[in-house]
């Protein structure tokens, strides 16, 4: 599935965007990711030094769009697109 990115402007009623890196994304600050590996394992992007995006072990994704995460916690994908990626975080 590969890399993702967080386009927080287009969340919506609990669910997070995310879009492929080479998306137009309007100027911020910094932006979190997401990396779906062919393994089956997630990487995390989150805010490292100077907002770039900084790896940090996820979890575990499944065909059937179930995310396990590291540090506690699901997920789901409700939505995918070839541009598009639609995800609910459950802590």
């Amino acid at each position: 599935m590969g890399r993702w990115t967080h386009s927080f402007e287009e969340d919506h009623d609990g669910i997070s965007v995310y879009r492929r890196d080479d998306f137009a994304f309007p100027p911020a600050r910094g932006r979190r990711g997401v990396e779906f590996r062919p393994d089956g394992t997630l990487v995390e992007y989150a805010f490292g030094r100077g907002d770039a995006p900084e790896p940090r072990p996820g979890g575990h994704w499944s065909d059937d769009g179930l995310i396990t995460r590291s540090a506690g916690g699901t997920a789901r994908i409700v939505a995918a697109e070839p541009d598009r990626l639609e995800i609910i975080w459950q802590d």
